[in-house]
């Protein structure tokens, strides 16, 4: 991913330059609007996103509607794989308030690539996160930071905003309906996303290295709110699914009916969909580690197989299109794979 690193070096100079420029007040700094957002996540994380002139509430909380494959957001194309502002939330609180769902599985992935898109998806369903108070907020009330402490805190809170900022400007302005051509678009905001934590990693270091061992004690610790989460949440993302592997090539392999020449391709197909899956959860942990930082690096690890499992379903699904006729590529475009579940 030479790439990214390319993109992040440019981006840190950018965010460095910001830093130096603003240092935020009090009130600036612990309520930070870039651009439409006011970002951040409170204790119970109930989160907006707005569609258009539509809003809908999303609850993390024991009330929440929840699947093995994460999030309801998460699922068709209304996704953090679509739109990577939405993957921030999940992600922030996977590092700072577990267990969080992880945004990204094998089933998303083929529900974001197969979902279909309204006539005004495009103009009307960028999101934008609703107003809540910021991380910073929270964690300034968890560790009570000194007063040499608070620029530190201050610019992990300005570069969470410059992140969040960035992400809302990758919001796609065309989402392709052919699934191989929507893969790549995802391959793109995966790395927008490993991008934005790249931005917040080093202030949260920074931040870290200042803190005593008590503050260190409670900035590792879940907030009380979450004490009470299963301690198996995180462990259950884990588990290997082949029969679903399985079920989404014979579903393909229904839609296309692949003939005689093109049942290579379509094999290479399904052994791309295991190889996917694998690569997930091998890069899925059963636990998460204890510090907020170490979290975010396994996430940007993470998000890294992620990455991988998508350029290799995207290969093999390019290289079978090529060989469908235009009537088996129709049918294959009609897959629904959200609809499957």
């Amino acid at each position: 991913m030479v790439r990214i690193m390319r993109k992040i070096g440019a981006l840190l100079a950018i965010a460095a330059l910001a830093a130096s420029l603003f240092v935020p007040t009090e009130s600036q700094a612990f309520g930070l609007r870039v651009g439409p957002f006011y970002f951040g996540i409170p204790s119970h994380w109930h989160r907006h996103w707005h569609r258009g002139h539509h809003a809908t509430e999303l609850r993390d909380d024991a009330t929440s509607s929840t699947s093995s494959t994460g999030p309801a957001q998460a699922r068709g194309l209304m996704s953090p794989l679509v739109y990577p502002v939405l993957a921030l939330p999940p992600i922030y609180g996977r590092i700072f308030s577990p267990p969080a769902p992880w945004p990204f599985s094998y089933e998303t992935i083929l529900q974001a690539a197969f979902a279909k898109a309204a006539a005004d998806q495009n103009a009307n369903s960028c999101p934008q996160l609703g107003n809540r108070p910021v991380i910073t907020d929270r964690i300034r009330s968890q560790i009570k930071p000194t007063r040499e402490q608070m620029p530190q805190l201050q610019r992990l809170g300005g570069a969470m905003g410059f992140a969040s900022g960035y992400l809302a400007k990758a919001c796609p302005t065309d989402i392709p309906q052919d699934p191989a051509a929507r893969l790549q678009l995802m391959e793109w905001q995966i790395e927008k996303i490993a991008e934005a934590l790249e931005l917040v990693r080093q202030p949260l270091q920074d931040f870290e290295q200042t803190l005593t061992d008590t503050q260190r004690a409670r900035f590792t610790a879940p907030p009380a709110t979450m004490a009470s989460a299963k301690s198996d949440a995180i462990a259950s993302e884990c588990v290997a699914a082949p029969t679903k592997v399985d079920n989404s090539v014979e579903q393909i392999s229904l839609s296309v009916e692949p003939t005689d020449t093109q049942r290579d391709a379509m094999n290479k197909l399904g052994q791309a969909f295991h190889n996917a899956a694998g690569e997930l959860d091998a890069n899925c942990p059963a636990s998460l580690p204890s510090d907020p930082l170490a979290r975010l690096e396994a996430s940007q690890s993470r998000l890294d197989a992620t990455w991988r499992a998508l350029v290799s379903i995207q290969a093999a699904l390019a290289n079978l299109e090529q060989k469908l006729t235009e009537e088996q590529r129709a049918r294959l475009n009609a897959t629904d794979f959200a609809a499957a579940q």
